[in-house]
């Protein structure tokens, strides 16, 4: 079977005008794909699923502006508070993932701390009878003791 090429052309054009038919999303909606991808795969799935949903709701009136094809404008503006919000779903679920590892790094370190003064210091001695304070000694109250003597006292030059 033998084809001329001008049947070959006109098969090749109607095929590209087909495809032609369907319009490529914008730029704006990609992105927004992308960043809610990259948000779901985060930590923001776990710990910041609201914000995660914001955007995936955000994405899906964005892309069904784009379908209806009324207006592209609609969808690009759509599209980019999409993105802006998974991006935020993103950034929230980092942030509340530092502040976990930060209150585990601070009790970590509570724990070394604690340890650490207890190996310092000395230990405890057991509990003593208390004794009772010493008495200074004065001379005259010994000899009051030693029955009533008293001391002689010599003084000199007088």
């Amino acid at each position: 079977m033998r084809c001329n090429q001008g049947t070959v052309v006109m098969l090749l054009l109607g095929g590209l005008l087909g495809c032609a038919s369907t319009p490529l999303p914008p730029k704006e909606l990609i992105s927004a794909r992308k960043s809610y991808e990259r948000a779901r795969a985060s930590a923001a799935a776990e710990l910041a699923p609201t914000d995660l949903h914001d955007a995936r709701e955000a994405l899906e009136r964005a892309e069904r502006a784009f379908a209806d094809d009324d207006e592209l404008t609609e969808a690009r503006d759509l599209a980019y508070l999409a993105d802006r919000r998974a991006q935020l779903a993103e950034a929230l679920g980092r942030m509340a993932a530092a502040e976990r590892q930060r209150g585990a790094a601070l009790q970590a370190y509570g724990e070394v701390h604690l340890a650490l003064r207890r190996r310092r210091a000395p230990p405890a001695d057991p509990v003593k009878p208390a004794e009772p304070p010493a008495q200074p000694e004065v001379p005259a109250a010994r000899a009051r003791a030693s029955g009533g003597e008293r001391p002689v006292v010599i003084m000199k030059g007088r």
